[in-house]
């Protein structure tokens, strides 16, 4: 008898490591890659038509699968959260010399799942770009999907920051959209030396696509505006599987004689079954110009016929690294607020213009969200 209890608690230990083993190797990677990006630099310049020098290195505590590399145009200053530090500053007006700004997209699988790993590419630049600021953007995805992500701020051709040439962008309309349907990119534009095209790039802010989602981006260049002025209005697909969350739209008016200027809005792609008309936002009432180590207000009606759950305040600099700001404020059964919050603002908040959303989510998941800019002062 004392033989057999022997052998039974050996048999229930070993099964109990056995099983401690197999739930150790269950456990998720969380770890996300590291991004060493050796070339190219902050603020360095590319020749129109020649090559654009990409040098960087992936590791990872347990294997690589891929990376992405993304570049679009920063003629309107926006600003990416993972950019690296940067003392060049661009101004969001620009000038470009040719036909329509430049985009590239291109994913590169890394076989063999590696832990490191040096990628090297030349990148051709076309020679009939609009010249100017560009955001070079670097994803890398491990096995496990984590992923990181840094933008480095390049010139393509000159910079002819801060040049006035007669035209303008006003009254953007930019509501949101929801995935598989259309967004509605709406503006009032005007060129002294008539209109030449007008281009259209969409990408996400901070997104964090699900499996099977894409961070969706778009570029497209209209021709079929001309004159001194015009009424601007697309229907843009969205993809079904775009990732939800907020986009930045940049759209730039290039006149005849290849002068441009560029604008940028925000909006936010929610799911197909979304009701956001179940929510509605009065418009938002933020003080214009708030000095840094001062308090700022925000104030807005809000009416969710389902109830109010969520509010959410998400700030970002529009002009280079700034302050960024987040906080979440949960109610029950409230299907009238009258939402006025103080918020502190940093005494080292970088002067500049702001912009800032407002999302609300009521109790059946349906979203809506405003936005508003301000300026912070020294």
């Amino acid at each position: 008898m004392k033989n057999f209890s022997i052998k039974l608690i050996a048999l229930f230990t070993l099964t109990f490591f056995a099983a401690c083993s197999s739930d150790d190797d269950e456990i998720l990677d969380s770890e996300r890659p590291e991004i060493t990006v050796n070339d190219p630099v902050e603020g360095e310049a590319f020749e129109v038509g020649g090559e654009l020098h990409f040098d960087v290195n992936f590791s990872d505590n347990d294997a690589l699968s891929s990376y992405r590399v993304d570049i679009h145009n920063n003629f309107d200053g926006h600003t990416h959260s993972g950019v690296l530090n940067s003392t060049v500053s661009f101004d969001p007006v620009m000038q470009a010399t040719s036909v329509s700004p430049w985009s590239f997209n291109q994913t590169f699988n890394i076989e063999g799942a590696p832990q490191t790993y040096h990628a090297h590419e030349h990148i051709e630049i076309p020679d009939d770009i609009a010249e100017g600021p560009y955001h070079l953007g670097i994803t890398v995805i491990d096995v496990s999907g984590n992923e990181n992500q840094v933008y480095v701020e390049v010139i393509i051709g000159e910079d002819h920051t801060g040049e006035e040439h007669g035209i303008s962008i006003t009254d953007i309309h930019s509501e949101d959209a929801t995935r598989g349907g259309e967004f509605h990119a709406e503006a009032q534009i005007a060129a002294d030396h008539e209109i030449g095209s007008v281009s259209v790039s969409i990408h996400g802010h901070d997104l964090e696509p699900a499996e099977g989602e894409i961070e969706w981006t778009f570029d497209e260049t209209y021709d079929d505006y001309s004159g001194t002025s015009a009424e601007f209005h697309e229907h843009i697909d969205v993809p079904a599987n775009a990732a939800l969350g907020e986009y930045h739209i940049t759209i730039t008016v290039i006149d005849a004689e290849g002068n441009s200027h560029s604008e940028g809005s925000h909006f936010h792609v929610t799911d197909a079954n979304n009701d956001a008309e179940a929510i509605t936002i009065s418009e938002i009432t933020v003080d214009e110009n708030v000095a840094a180590g001062e308090e700022m207000h925000v104030d807005a009606e809000i009416t969710g016929k389902h109830g109010i759950e969520n509010v959410e305040i998400h700030i970002h600099s529009e002009e280079g690294e700034g302050w960024e700001f987040e906080q979440s404020f949960t109610y029950e059964d409230e299907t009238n607020i009258d939402f006025h919050e103080h918020f502190d603002v940093p005494a080292d908040a970088a002067p500049g213009e702001y912009h800032l959303s407002l999302e609300v989510t009521d109790h059946d998941g349906n979203v809506a969200s405003a936005d508003a800019h301000f300026n912070i002062t020294d």
